[in-house]
């Protein structure tokens, strides 16, 4: 049975509503796949949209590339030590009441185009919780898809 399609607002409610997410952001890879930037958020006044990140290890965890982008494959961290380890930014993750995190690669024509991020307090995202995120991600990757090609083409996301 196919999920009907989310848009990005639905889909944040829905992360919070069925998985408890305290922070919930949308990231895409841009042209040239050096950055990625968000084109969604439920803090924008912390995480604005816009904001971009190197995909270089002074940016991004190879660890995390290699497990999200690459591989297409979610990333769990289920504590903090695992955020502390794997995010550049986990002084404001934590600052948020956030200590868990999950993060599912969007893919779109077998290309991963960005990921869904769903941050918790510790112990709350974990192995159980992928099937929900991996079905919030399903039902919202065409809007990431089409929030893309805005981007690429020079509108607004």
């Amino acid at each position: 049975m196919t999920q009907p399609e989310m848009t990005l607002e639905e889909a944040a409610a829905a992360a919070q509503d069925r998985l408890g997410a305290v922070l919930f952001t949308v990231t895409v890879i841009l042209p040239g796949h050096e950055e990625i930037s968000r084109i969604y958020t439920t803090h924008p006044d912390v995480y604005a949209v816009g904001g971009r990140k190197r995909l270089d290890p002074s940016g991004t965890s190879p660890v995390w590339r290699e497990t999200v982008v690459a591989g297409q494959r979610p990333f769990v961290g289920p504590d903090r030590g695992a955020v502390r380890d794997f995010f550049v930014d986990w002084e404001t993750i934590e600052s948020l009441g956030c200590g868990s995190i999950i993060n599912t690669p969007v893919v779109s024509g077998g290309e991963t185009i960005g990921s869904i991020n769903f941050l918790a307090g510790e112990g709350v995202m974990t192995e159980d919780a992928v099937p929900e995120a991996l079905a919030i991600t399903a039902a919202v990757t065409p809007a990431v898809a089409r929030a893309l090609d805005g981007l690429v083409e020079g509108e607004p996301a």
